[in-house]
């Protein structure tokens, strides 16, 4: 009896499934260029810094930046990287990045998380701030440093 059973709701479960319509966010984030991805090998060579027009037009935008800081501190991405880039998490502030320096990288680690402590945002916000938020940790880097 548990097969004819099993058999019907594969039946109609199934196709439901395979029907599936993307969330919001995953059409939100399909409309928007991706970022390609670095090789998660820490150790292994120096990252390739990626560079697109893309990651230049946030980079370079005042607006974008503003937009990515109140995210990094709406998101409590303080309570790892502190206020200004620090804390227990990654530091931000300096000029060393285990997976690559320039926003392009800063987002597809944003995207795809990391090892050890970096979650991934992937479908969790839209590319846009995901940009957004890794062009105002860039500037993070860049930042003189007290002698």
């Amino acid at each position: 009896m548990k097969g004819p059973c099993l058999l019907l709701f594969a039946s109609v479960f199934l196709p439901a499934v395979a029907d599936a319509q993307p969330s919001g966010a995953e059409k939100a984030n399909s409309a928007l260029p991706q970022v390609s991805l670095v090789p998660i090998a820490p150790g292994g060579g120096m990252p390739v810094n990626e560079k697109s027009a893309l990651g230049d037009e946030y980079a370079r935008s005042p607006e974008h930046i503003e937009a990515g800081r109140q995210l990094f501190k709406a998101m409590n991405c303080s309570g790892c990287h502190s206020s200004g880039g620090g804390g227990m998490g990654a530091n931000l502030m300096d000029q060393s990045w285990i997976y690559g320096g320039s926003v392009e990288n800063i987002a597809a680690t944003i995207v795809e998380g990391r090892p050890n402590g970096m979650p991934t945002f992937r479908g969790l916000i839209p590319m846009e701030q995901i940009w957004e938020l890794a062009a105002y940790v860039k500037t993070l880097s860049e930042r003189p440093t007290e002698k």
